[in-house]
């Protein structure tokens, strides 16, 4: 669920596309009906198109530690939540003005020329592309938009559709032996939707990994991935689903969770929808995840931990956004490097622990991105090819 906070950030980003006239028949609908709430919000959208309040707030904006201010921000809304006699309205409304304009001043960047150290290189980001490996070893290279329907004679039971960035598998027969797996594998800058047999809607994240069957037989439905999916479960309570990635096993009857196990990382498991139980198998600790809920296991000790999260932070992804708060830069790095295919070294490794707060379109240009961190924060880029130096400015 969509937290106040992440609606503000929202909210910063259509006021801003409606500056540059660039909004949507929905985004414009959300915009009155911000504007219609109350007479002051009409008074400050008024005051955004102002050419001197704009220069301003972007001078500002090379001053402010906004992300500081945000963070001092959710603080407050916590301490509200928990003693709400504490804040009088007037002062509400003055940190949500507080968070919208430092969020605005984000996006109005983005229109904006900046002066950097970027090359005026142009990088390209990621789309629909993966590469589908039959049972059989042979490979379907797969790209944007691409239409096939492929029969597969030597699948027993399936049909395999290409059509419009993902594939649909439909069951033809009612074999129920010998029945061949697939792999869908995503590189470095791609992503991949994939339909199971069974209806079970996947979306496979960049540099990841998913073995399954051409058609779910048995009592189980059981599926193995390397990398990051977001799993929308079609329910079948007499055939639970199984996801099992290294020592992870999270098995569901029908739910919709984001499972984060790339290779490097502990193996993280956000529930959306429904309930999961996320197991370690070698030691046999279990927990039970409850809408809300994340569970991450360690890989150092095998141990399980769940705490209550905000899912639209780790699904956002499927849905084209690169969303980060309070995070690391080297985390941010370590996805930014997936979807744009980099290597990063850091001259500097105290800037590792600076933390941002965004969220971003990821068709965005990777110039654009790094402009954005580089205003907001003292790091430097340095970019030779694809490869990004960080230092300090």
């Amino acid at each position: 669920m969509e937290t106040k906070e992440s609606k503000i950030f929202r909210l910063a980003e259509i006021i801003a596309r409606s500056l540059r006239e660039e909004l949507s028949a929905t985004e414009r609908m959300m915009l009155e009906e911000w504007l219609a709430q109350d007479e002051r919000h009409r008074t400050l959208y008024d005051s955004f198109g102002q050419e001197k309040t704009l220069a301003e707030q972007l001078q500002l904006h090379q001053h402010i530690d906004w992300e500081g201010d945000c963070r001092m921000f959710m603080q407050k809304q916590h301490a509200l939540r928990r003693c709400r006699w504490l804040f009088h309205n007037g002062l509400r409304y003055a940190a949500v003005v507080m968070l919208l304009l430092s969020g605005l001043t984000v996006w109005l960047v983005k229109s904006h020329r900046i002066d950097s150290a970027l090359p005026a290189e142009e990088w390209g980001n990621g789309h629909n592309k993966a590469c589908l490996t039959l049972a059989g070893g042979e490979q379907i290279v797969l790209s944007q938009n691409d239409t096939v329907t492929v029969p597969l004679l030597s699948q027993k039971g399936a049909n395999i559709e290409i059509r419009e960035n993902q594939i649909t598998y439909s069951t033809t027969s009612a074999v129920n032996d010998n029945i061949p797996c697939n792999t869908l594998t995503t590189p470095r800058g791609g992503e991949y939707l994939l339909t199971l047999a069974d209806g079970t809607r996947v979306w496979l994240n960049t540099e990841s990994q998913l073995r399954y069957p051409v058609k779910f037989t048995g009592k189980q439905r059981t599926v193995y991935l390397i990398g990051e999916a977001y799993f929308d479960v079609h329910p079948d309570a007499s055939h639970p689903f199984t996801v099992i990635s290294g020592p992870a096993e999270i098995t569901v009857l029908g739910t919709s969770f984001n499972l984060r196990a790339y290779p490097e990382e502990d193996i993280v498991t956000t529930l959306v929808s429904g309930a999961v139980q996320m197991s370690e198998k070698i030691g046999g600790q279990s927990v039970r995840l409850a809408p809300g809920e994340q569970g991450c296991l360690e890989k150092t000790n095998g141990y399980i931990t769940k705490q209550e999260v905000d899912t639209y932070l780790h699904t956002a992804w499927k849905d084209g956004r690169i969303v980060f708060r309070d995070m690391r830069l080297e985390d941010l790095f370590t996805t930014l490097a997936r979807w744009y295919d980099l290597e990063v070294f850091y001259l500097n490794p105290e800037v590792k622990d600076i933390r941002f707060t965004g969220d971003m379109d990821k068709t965005e240009r990777f110039e654009d991105i790094l402009r954005i961190i580089e205003q907001n924060r003292r790091v430097r880029f340095h970019i030779k090819g694809h490869t990004v130096s960080i230092s300090w400015q």
